[in-house]
């Protein structure tokens, strides 16, 4: 029996339909398909020459920016859609034969984004996943356009820029300010400035000249505007950090030490936000010790680490004080830091400390000296320190991991209760390593302390395998 031959739908099995009857299916389908239909015009357009394609485009983005009918889930998604299609013709039929103009067009397209967003019933991801391609691919090509080339569409950012009015184009705008050359960075300074007057205290123009000041190297610039903030909006530490950089060393020592004395709006993750005086404050002295050691006053920049290790406890820092001294002085150094550590008042950064070093003799020693004093809910410390210990110091372990189980069954800590089930676990595998003359209540009768407390806590003992319960 022959075998009945199947059509498939590929560039052969279309080819074999016919011109006619595909296009008979190509404009019954883009009569109801509104991104197809306007695929089809590009296409058609483009045969024209890009002239006719920009006309084309031009008339789509007019009629969206000049809409102002509200716009449903249902339309929307048609949006989302029909938006994907004009990006795609804009950046590849378009900018495939002309970069410059798919590039104004791009920006014209990114623009749209406000009032769009003003129309919508409500709020959309799959729309707004387009706009945020659309913003990738529109660095890309603008980038790749000639110094002079770029210079037409600074226009086009200050209208983005302008109508970016809740920061979602603001990560697209300080990512231009390093794809634009010389002449367009120009332009755009000059009508940044212009606009900064009329900006007190937004993140908008003055920030994109600093960014623009930091991509051409040009730290005065980048001082100047940072001298002409309001004191609330200085950032005196990346200013700071800029002179050290460059090698003015001075200049950085003076700028580090102008320290905050009250809340301050700064640019974090590219959002204005509010921050108190100690914002920064490790950064800062970290930083200034840095410039002392270039002015080689290398014993208060010494001075300097030691307080700040003193304060913090951070075993980072006292790595990097030991480093700077001289050859065999790190020994009695690192004595005198272990102690300083070991009558810290706040245990629980003294044990971070030995666990990270790693000194687990001396965790295990802190551990043991403070039995009483530890308590679960701190247990983002105390669940790594016993982890850690486990292994070579078994009976500080144990008393964290008893610390852990008892404080998750007092409180009723439900979503913690399998945690607990595998610390009583580790705590099975512990008792075999427990020195014999631990002072130590007894597994069996701290197990027998849990059943009597905790009796209902059923979620806790279905957790528990059934010979440790």
């Amino acid at each position: 029996m022959t075998r009945q031959k199947r059509a498939k739908l590929d560039k052969k099995g279309l080819s074999g339909l016919g011109l006619d009857k595909l296009v008979e299916i190509l404009l019954e389908e883009a009569s109801a398909n509104k991104a197809l239909k306007a695929r089809l015009e590009a296409a058609l357009a483009g045969e024209a020459g890009p002239a006719e394609m920009a006309r084309l485009i031009d008339r789509r983005l007019d009629t969206h920016e000049q809409a102002k009918t509200r716009i449903n889930n249902a339309r929307a998604k048609d949006l989302a859609i029909e938006f994907a299609g004009l990006v795609r013709t804009i950046l590849s039929e378009l900018g495939g034969v002309d970069a410059a103009g798919g590039a104004e067009r791009i920006l014209r397209f990114l623009a749209l984004r406000f009032p769009i967003s003003a129309r919508l019933v409500s709020d959309n991801a799959r729309l707004w996943k387009v706009f945020d391609d659309a913003e990738a691919a529109a660095a890309e090509l603008i980038h790749s356009l000639n110094a002079q080339d770029q210079v037409p569409l600074v226009p086009h950012f200050e209208t983005l820029r302008r109508r970016d009015r809740y920061g979602e184009h603001t990560g697209f705008l300080h990512e231009l300010t390093g794809v634009i050359a010389a002449p367009a960075a120009t332009a755009w300074m000059a009508l940044l400035a212009e606009a900064m007057p009329k900006e007190p205290g937004k993140l908008g123009a003055l920030d994109l000249l600093q960014a623009i000041a930091l991509r051409q190297g040009d730290v005065d610039a980048y001082m100047a505007l940072e001298e002409g903030k309001a004191e609330n909006r200085r950032d005196t530490l990346t200013v700071a950090a800029l002179l050290q950089g460059a090698g003015r060393h001075e200049e950085a020592l003076q700028w580090v030490r102008r320290r905050p004395s009250g809340m301050r709006l700064l640019a974090v993750a590219g959002e204005l936000t509010s921050v108190g005086p100690e914002y920064g404050a490790r950064e800062r002295r970290m930083l200034e010790a840095e410039i002392l050691d270039k002015l080689k006053r290398r014993g208060d920049a010494q001075d300097l680490r030691w307080r700040e290790f003193a304060e913090t406890l951070d075993p980072t820092v006292l790595k990097l004080y030991l480093s700077k001294l001289d050859d065999f002085a790190e020994f009695d150094e690192m004595d005198r830091a272990f102690a300083l550590v070991e009558e810290a008042e706040d245990i629980y950064s003294a044990l971070d400390f030995f666990v990270t070093w790693p000194r687990l003799d001396r965790a295990a020693g802190l551990v043991l000296r403070h039995e009483d004093r530890w308590e679960g809910r701190y247990y983002e410390d105390l669940a790594p320190a016993a982890e850690a210990l486990a292994d070579q110091q078994p009976l500080a372990a144990t008393v964290l991991y008893r610390v852990l189980i008892s404080d998750i069954l007092r409180r009723g800590i439900g979503v913690a209760y399998p945690h607990a089930a595998r610390y009583l676990e580790e705590l099975v595998r512990l008792v075999p390593h427990l020195p014999a003359d631990a002072r130590l209540q007894h597994h069996d009768d701290f197990v027998a302390d849990l059943r009597r407390t905790h009796p209902k806590k059923f979620g806790f003992w279905s957790n528990v395998p059934e010979a440790l319960r």
